[in-house]
């Protein structure tokens, strides 16, 4: 069963078919490199999509059509964008980040106590309205634009297929990473990012929804045996210090 964690139950998000006479293909979507972008998720559609293609098949020496049906099930993220940047790859293939500042801190004192902000250069961010250029495709579109919520018209709706959704947990209001499947809505991989960016949770795709990062190191401490020789007479307070 998908989990999508949230205050309303997940029958309350009524699933919206769809039917396609051409044959269902995201790949058709996602040429070009795709986008990185890091949004709010203001509202969620659950989508089923059902490819009424007839294909032709090859049966001993005759050649029938298969009018047998295939449905696609996806979770549609309506997300407020609030940056974004082209994925960038190297010429071997590999992912590099973009440059998401025009300055970046520099260490100038003894173990972290101070930085100073030094120019990285000239930002490669794209604006709402480019990344829509980018990603959005009329058909698509024209799918999932009434679903939009309210006071949200430069919502971004991007595709997540259903099953993915086992690996992560999000939220209306979460704050989110999101990188598409080339040019196009479909999602990458998402990732959920906590306040002040102290936790960042799993990519789809990835493991299944575990522990934060924090929290497993917090566990690994309390699991190890502390000596309070030392403590005796110091209040926990001076500790937290």
């Amino acid at each position: 069963m998908s989990r999508i964690y949230d205050n309303k139950p997940l029958h309350n998000l009524p699933v919206i078919s769809v039917n396609t006479p051409n044959k269902w293909d995201p790949k058709k979507y996602s040429s070009g490199d795709g986008v990185i972008l890091e949004g709010v998720i203001k509202g969620r559609s659950r989508f089923s999509v059902t490819d009424n293609s007839h294909t032709k098949v090859r049966r001993s020496h005759l050649s029938v059509t298969d009018n047998s049906h295939t449905k696609f099930r996806y979770y549609i993220l309506h997300i407020e964008v609030l940056r974004a940047h082209k994925r960038q790859f190297e010429s071997n293939g590999h992912e590099v980040e973009p440059n998401f500042s025009e300055t970046h801190k520099v260490r100038t004192g003894y173990l972290n106590s101070s930085y100073k902000v030094e120019p990285k250069g000239q930002s490669d961010k794209l604006s709402t309205a480019q990344v829509k250029d980018i990603v959005c495709h009329h058909v698509l579109l024209d799918m999932t634009s009434p679903r939009l919520p309210g006071g949200c018209s430069d919502c971004l709706s991007l595709w997540l297929e259903e099953n993915e959704t086992e690996k992560i947990e999000l939220e209306e209001g979460d704050t989110v990473r999101v990188k598409t499947s080339g040019n196009g809505p479909f999602i990458y991989s998402i990732t959920r990012m906590e306040a002040e960016a102290r936790t960042k949770r799993n990519f789809a795709g990835g493991e299944n929804v575990g522990s934060s990062w924090t929290d497993k190191i917090m566990g690994m401490k309390s699991s190890q045996p502390t000596d309070t020789s030392q403590a005796e007479g110091v209040d926990e307070d001076e500790w937290d210090d």
